[in-house]
């Protein structure tokens, strides 16, 4: 799929060509389930993502507040103190290099693409009576948005599939009727979010029939939960299970983005499945 997003600052943004594109994980946080606090510090957070860079990412989505089940909230003022000076910094080494922010807070998520992110990446899609804040965020900055899937507190009634599919469906008819532009979504099926090790399994399979909303796909899967019994505890046995999803995906063409920890091996990942066709 060629995708026509655009940044809201004017800079170029990669369009998938032999493989998916890569998103490169920067937690700044403390409370991330695989590395937090290792890039805490402005140093440290600069040095993974020109790391990441340096590997191949095509993307640094950089977050401060963890979204693991039983992480402790993190207040506006803590996150935007926690994020804005890393996110600042890496724009500055890399001015060029596509930064999308990390957060289910529209307050930040303005800030930070004022201060030079590109996209929001809405772990929620929190929605209300009012309709769905951070689309009307990302509507009025002109920034894309990346829509998540989150079952968390919902009731799973008949197959998953349908239940799943109508709700991507919903999300994203009330991001378009905020004034998003379609070419500007990028649909998250919210892997780990909600549901259960099965059904994640079921969505990375099933990940063709999201084609019909005519939205890009990400999928993030790295280090999750879904490897258990299969593969981990080590972040070296679920950093390969994550590649085998990122291969799977290269090979079918079922995702246009990969949110993924380890760069540089989902890369290689990839490279290999796609000399094999």
């Amino acid at each position: 799929m060629l995708m026509k997003w655009k940044s809201p600052h004017g800079r170029e943004l990669p369009s998938p060509e032999a493989m998916p594109l890569v998103m490169g994980v920067l937690n700044v946080g403390s409370g991330s389930f695989s590395d937090g606090g290792l890039y805490s510090g402005d140093a440290e957070a600069l040095a993974r993502a020109g790391e990441m860079a340096e590997q191949g990412a095509d993307i640094i989505d950089i977050g401060a507040e963890s979204t693991r089940p039983g992480a402790q909230p993190v207040s506006l003022d803590e996150e935007l103190g926690i994020l804005i000076p890393k996110l600042k910094s890496v724009r500055a080494h890399f001015p060029e290099m596509p930064i999308s922010v990390d957060t289910y807070k529209p307050e930040v998520a303005q800030i930070a693409v004022e201060e030079g992110a590109d996209i929001i990446n809405d772990v929620y899609a929190y929605r209300d009576a009012g309709g769905y804040p951070m689309a009307r965020v990302a509507a009025h900055l002109g920034a894309p948005l990346v829509l998540t899937h989150s079952c968390r507190g919902e009731i799973c009634l008949g197959n998953f599939m349908d239940f799943f599919l109508g709700g991507m469906e919903s999300r994203l008819n009330e991001a378009l009727g905020e004034g998003m532009q379609k070419d500007n979504i990028i649909l998250d099926p919210g892997v780990g979010f909600g549901k259960t090790r099965e059904q994640n399994f079921e969505l990375v399979k099933n990940l063709p029939l999201m084609e019909e909303f005519g939205c890009a796909v990400l999928l993030g899967v790295s280090r999750k939960s879904l490897f258990y019994g299969v593969a981990g505890p080590s972040i070296e046995e679920l950093d390969a299970a994550t590649c085998a999803v990122s291969a799977y995906c290269a090979y079918f063409k079922s995702a246009q983005i990969l949110r993924v920890h380890n760069v540089a091996a989902n890369i290689a990942a990839m490279k290999t499945i796609l000399k094999l066709l």
